[in-house]
């Protein structure tokens, strides 16, 4: 028995040494960037003011985790937090809040932010959604009662305009001006909140300056609403607020501008959770990138490969790749695909990435893949994606704040997809196995659509892409 004992642990050595050039990057990684946050340690508060001062004595330790912060950007957050200390006797819920998330945004990166969550669940909103387009702010979805100002144009926020508004709310999220700007939308959608950034002077109502198709001008008064319903509300996501149903979670019998006979979504904006791919004229295809971990009940990857197999090497004139709805996920899924899509256009063909403000983590990482493959055939379509082509991402444990329980997502890994991080500092190790130099990710062709050709369905993007063949 101790023969075996001996030879069986010797074997085990000697296959641990032969394999562990295979093993060791994975062990690598979760030690590294998968790490480990210790939980709080405090009495329970005996007041509301103890318990922020216990949130703030918590969060201070974000430094000691998240390595997106540079060392003015860590000064920038300890004073920061300084002032918070001083003041959790006089703010009001929506103040900490955001004296939290301003706190955490100062990293400038877009995986560094409190969870959004709040802002449209612990907060009332207004019974409207909101939406850029290239021609400005409209009102996309009401509630009932205020279905007469569906579609209208927001000139003003509290008379300030909007314009304005959108660059005091900037603080706030951390990230590229565009990932800031599509979430400052939350901030403007709720009276407590809007009343905390000092740009409003009610936290039970907001009043805004609309236009109508007529020219006409109103100024009308939206109160905050608790949720109908508060239970397991999801995620809320950026684009959501451009489908029916998608910002509206909680709250029933709302109205969309895209409901029947009101108008009608792009194609792009259908059954967005439903992988999507079909042929283009001219012996073009259309795909729309898949987001998250899990197609539905099929696994991502095979949905690529079942798509690419109806078209052998060269068979395309031109591709199209939508990034539009993908804000990330886990990029190994979608490598294969990356690589392997533009063997299906032919030598002079081309390979059309499109990318948009809710295009963000994964989705870079993808885009990056499918231009540095596809070579000189790629043209980056669209606007600017949600976060700049070097980032910090990743994270271990759960960082959740003990009293108020709002969640703060950090980093851990560094990215560059413009021109590659091996051998930087904390590189992620999966980007040290498979990163690709692939330069700006900025659009070539920039093309936004306006909120008249959104509502009648028009894909500009796909309209001028279509027009060069």
């Amino acid at each position: 028995m101790w023969k075996i004992l001996k030879y069986g642990l010797l074997g085990w050595i000697a296959l641990s040494v032969v394999t562990a050039p295979l093993y060791w990057p994975y062990l690598r990684m979760l030690w590294i960037f998968n790490i480990r946050v210790a939980a709080p340690q405090f009495d329970p508060p005996s007041s509301e003011s103890e318990a922020r001062l216990q949130d703030v004595e918590y969060l201070a330790t974000l430094i000691d985790y998240d390595r997106s912060f540079d060392e003015t950007e860590r000064v920038a957050f300890t004073d920061k937090l300084t002032n918070l200390r001083a003041n959790v006797e006089t703010l009001s819920d929506a103040g900490f809040y955001l004296g939290i998330a301003e706190a955490v945004a100062l990293a400038d990166n877009g995986h560094t932010n409190v969870s959004y969550r709040a802002q449209y669940t612990q907060f009332e909103t207004i019974g409207a959604r909101l939406y850029r387009f290239s021609d400005g702010v409209f009102i996309v979805s009401t509630a009932p009662e205020h279905e007469a100002f569906l579609g209208r144009k927001v000139l003003a926020i509290e008379g300030t305009p909007v314009d304005s508004v959108r660059e005091r709310l900037r603080p706030y999220r951390g990230g590229n001006t565009v990932w800031r700007d599509l979430y400052s939308l939350l901030i403007v959608e709720s009276p407590e909140l809007l009343e905390a950034t000092g740009l409003s002077s009610s936290p039970d109502h907001i009043t805004m300056t609309l236009e109508a198709d007529d020219g006409t001008i109103d100024q009308v008064r939206f109160a905050g609403r608790p949720l109908d319903d508060d239970a397991d509300v999801p995620g809320r996501r950026g684009w959501q607020s451009l489908v029916p149903g998608g910002a509206t979670h909680g709250f029933e019998n709302w109205i969309h501008v895209a409901d029947a006979g009101r108008g009608q979504l792009p194609n792009y904006l259908r059954e967005p959770d439903v992988p999507t791919s079909y042929a283009l004229p001219n012996d073009g295809l259309y795909i729309r990138a898949l987001p998250g971990f899990q197609a539905g009940e099929r696994s991502i990857k095979s949905v690529y490969r079942d798509v690419l197999a109806e078209h052998p090497d060269g068979s395309l004139d031109y591709l199209v790749v939508d990034f539009r709805l993908h804000d990330g996920g886990d990029y190994l899924k979608s490598m294969a695909f990356a690589k392997s899509a533009p063997d299906a256009v032919k030598p002079d063909g081309t390979v059309y990435i499109i990318t948009g403000p809710n295009t963000f983590s994964a989705a870079i990482v993808t885009v990056a893949m499918l231009k540095y493959y596809s070579g000189d055939r790629a043209i980056i379509v669209g606007e600017e994606m949600g976060d700049r082509e070097q980032f910090w991402a990743e994270r271990g444990t759960s960082f959740r704040l003990p009293n108020s329980g709002y969640y703060i997502n950090y980093a851990t890994g560094y990215h560059d997809w413009k021109k590659g991080c091996k051998g930087e500092p904390y590189c992620f190790t999966m980007n040290e196995m498979h990163e690709v130099p692939a330069g700006s990710l900025s659009p070539e062709v920039v093309l936004t659509s306006s909120f008249g050709e959104y509502q009648n369905g028009q894909d500009v993007v796909l309209d001028w892409i279509e027009s060069q063949q």
